[in-house]
């Protein structure tokens, strides 16, 4: 393990590199998610990890897709999570990693998987430029979510369950109302892909991650740009907000890992440990800590408090 301290000016805030996992897989690890006591990881190679996050050694290997793994997500309670491959499958898993539900979604409705807050449904995205809304009871398609856009490589449902959110290859999201199934605001603040966006704790405050390599920040019910953060100097590829709503992460392709205060909008901490760039970043159910997913191949686990 590598240790290193620092301490925000004027605060006792903390911020120190816990864990250094290096060949956490054989291929870029694409995706991450901390849930319990458990971090799951998604890669290239095609395989998800199930990790003990105390010490970090492997609980489960699962091989079940045919190609690179790209997106995971757990559900609230922690006792399942999602994962969409390359092979245009989605797959439902026990948190111990048995295999509940595989669904085809080929040739065109996989990329990004979300669950919802109810754990009811999983909202899927891909070349299409839709939102799919599959029951996690059946496998069966319940919705489509029409944005009429491009290619959308993320998704994400508000904490209070009545909005999804989708990020495009062209810059534009879409914000939807579920219960009426209809497309609230479209928002272009930025011109390149969305590759990431997280609602906020109380669901009030959007967070996207852009290929603009801007990190920008969205009220919800007035549709209107709260800020736009420059502090990466590529793109950014992954974001995420902690569980109190406080503090948000984002990763990059510059290989960097940044910490941000929610209500001044100033990064508090920068990461560099990362030798490529950043794919995956999840904070733990406490939101002390935070892991980050690489294509390095490693996967690392900061002290944020």
């Amino acid at each position: 393990f590598f240790f290193f301290f620092f301490f925000q000016e004027g605060g006792s805030k903390m911020f120190e590199l816990l864990k250094k996992t290096e060949g956490a897989h054989q291929e870029a690890v694409w995706s991450v998610a901390w849930k319990g006591g458990k971090i799951i990881s998604a890669s290239e190679d095609s395989t998800i990890k199930i990790w003990n996050s105390s010490d970090m050694k492997v609980e489960q290997t699962l091989t079940s897709h045919s190609l690179g793994v790209v997106s995971i997500d757990t559900n609230p309670d922690g006792t399942m999570f999602v994962s969409s491959g390359i092979d245009s499958r989605i797959k439902l898993w026990d948190i111990s990693g048995k295999l509940i539900r595989d669904i085809d979604a080929s040739p065109i409705e996989t990329w990004a998987v979300a669950f919802s807050p109810d754990g009811k449904f999983i909202a899927s995205t891909g070349q299409t430029g839709n939102i799919t809304l599959w029951n996690t009871e059946t496998g069966a398609k319940e919705q489509v979510l029409a944005t009429n856009g491009k290619f959308t490589m993320s998704v994400a449902f508000s904490p209070d369950g009545k909005l999804v959110a989708c990020g495009a290859l062209d810059g534009v999201v879409t914000i939807f109302d579920i219960n009426e199934s209809k497309r609230l605001h479209s928002i272009e603040g930025s011109s390149l892909a969305v590759r990431s966006l997280v609602f906020s704790p109380d669901s009030s405050v959007l967070l996207t991650g852009s290929d603009d390599g801007h990190a920008k920040m969205y009220d919800v019910g007035s549709n209107s740009s709260i800020a736009s953060l420059s502090g990466h100097s590529s793109w950014v590829l992954s974001v995420d907000y902690s569980p109190d709503g406080r503090t948000f992460a984002t990763g990059s392709s510059d290989k960097k890992v940044k910490v941000w205060d929610a209500s001044n909008r100033q990064c508090l901490h920068t990461f560099g440990d990362h030798e490529d760039q950043v794919w995956g970043v999840s904070y733990s159910p406490n939101g002390k800590q935070l892991c980050s997913g690489s294509e390095d191949k490693q996967i690392l686990i900061y002290n944020c408090s």
